[in-house]
């Protein structure tokens, strides 16, 4: 083997002097070209010379193998790879010639039946089974480092019940169909944030209307009352150039200066703009409503409560 590689060395290195010779003497004779081309083309030569060299020489180092070295070759394509072995360990076989020797004595009609042992695979399997029932016992009966499966249904409703009062708290559930109007002071003093930060441009500091409409009279375009109003701050106006605001404000917050700007209906502030649209009447008394802010609480806000008291009897009797 070393001699075969110790002759390719040589070849190859006598091979490459060789083209590098023959190139030089060919560049010599010719005018030189382009400098990136004239290299690329001479690389190119090299490397197709080389492999001629290669192609033509090499197989000459490999000499005829004898009759005895044939018959060797043979004997060893005959012997069983590793792979095969462990095949057959794994497998428990014995090879067919040596199946007389595990045949039993007993006899039935000419049957007889080999003696073999349990395939070791078998056992294998059933030595794991044992093993993963110990580590299953101690992770999760006597360490207690994993959850059982009821534990891990608990937490995932658990989970689920902090996810819904969450969305609660956002207003995820409101929309123009559900809202409500709010009335509590918290509520109002956000809505009105809201406004100043968001409606003053086109409506006034105190409502009284600039470019967009008064809204402290009883005049409507778009319809009064929370549901009306809700949707109309959802959806906006784009004829008039009021903006979607549902892409700014979350449903809560729509809710909260929607019930703002109703308790801001009849407050006469000076230099109002003329009503515009048509009076609106409600079928639920909002003057009422705004008069007992003080005695009324968010119903939001209640179902928030109560969802988390749930939540905590939930979680203690799932635990117990």
């Amino acid at each position: 083997m070393m001699k075969f590689f110790r002759c390719t060395l040589k070849l190859t290195a006598a091979g490459f002097f060789a083209v590098v010779i023959f190139a030089g003497q060919a560049m010599s004779q010719t005018a030189p070209a382009a400098g990136g081309e004239s290299d690329m083309q001479l690389i190119i030569l090299i490397a197709v010379m080389i492999a001629l060299l290669h192609a033509v020489f090499i197989p000459l180092l490999f000499p005829e193998k004898t009759p005895e070295e044939l018959a060797l070759a043979e004997n060893v394509k005959k012997e069983k790879s590793i792979l095969a072995v462990i095949t057959d360990k794994i497998s428990g076989l014995k090879p067919l010639d040596e199946e007389k020797e595990l045949l039993m004595s007993d006899d039935y009609d000419g049957i007889r039946e080999l003696d073999n042992n349990v395939p070791p695979w078998f056992n294998i399997l059933f030595y794991s089974t044992i093993v993963i029932a110990i580590i299953y016992m101690l992770n999760y009966h006597v360490f207690k480092t994993g959850k059982l499966p009821f534990e891990e249904y608990s937490d995932e409703i658990y989970a689920a019940e902090l996810k819904r009062d969450e969305l609660i708290r956002t207003g995820a559930f409101i929309n123009e169909e559900s809202v409500e109007l709010v009335s509590d002071p918290e509520s109002l003093d956000m809505g009105k944030k809201i406004f100043m930060a968001n409606c003053l441009p086109c409506h006034g500091s105190n409502a009284e209307g600039t470019v967009g409409p008064n809204l402290t009279d009883q005049y409507w375009i778009h319809g009064g009352g929370i549901k009306n109003i809700f949707k109309t701050v959802k959806y906006g106006v784009p004829v008039k150039g009021m903006i979607s605001w549902q892409n700014v404000l979350n449903p809560k917050g729509i809710q909260q200066v929607s019930s703002y700007v109703i308790t801001l209906t009849g407050t006469n502030p000076p230099n109002a703009k003329a009503p515009e649209g048509n009076i609106y009447t409600e079928s639920t008394d909002t003057t009422a409503l705004r008069n007992d802010s003080l005695k009324k609480t968010d119903s939001v806000k209640v179902s928030i409560t109560d969802t988390l008291k749930n939540s905590a009897l939930n979680k203690d009797t799932l635990k117990k």
